[in-house]
């Protein structure tokens, strides 16, 4: 399924490592928006993740299942960052 992730995460080195670890999943498409396509395991394994690196009193993570039929109505005004998949693509 298709997912929107997005993140407010005040401390920079925090923040940094949480950038780092969504784009092992996904594409940035916003300074703190992501977008990735993920299974049922990859997206638990994601949340686990997520939960124990912030702080959660503090910080955010907000994570938006979209369907294929929402998916495709996605606008973008400007340069599209999330281009990638729109595409149809093969990982070896």
């Amino acid at each position: 399924m298709f997912y929107v992730v997005s993140y407010d995460i005040t401390d920079n080195k925090k923040r940094n490592k949480i950038i780092k670890y969504l784009e092992s999943y996904g594409v940035r498409v916003q300074y703190s928006v992501f977008e990735a396509e993920l299974n049922e395991t990859q997206l638990n394994s994601l949340k686990r993740n997520l939960k124990k690196s912030i702080n959660l009193n503090e910080d955010t993570i907000r994570i938006y299942p979209l369907c294929s039929e929402c998916r495709k109505k996605i606008e973008t005004i400007g340069i599209d960052k999330g281009s990638y998949y729109k595409k149809d693509f093969l990982i070896v």
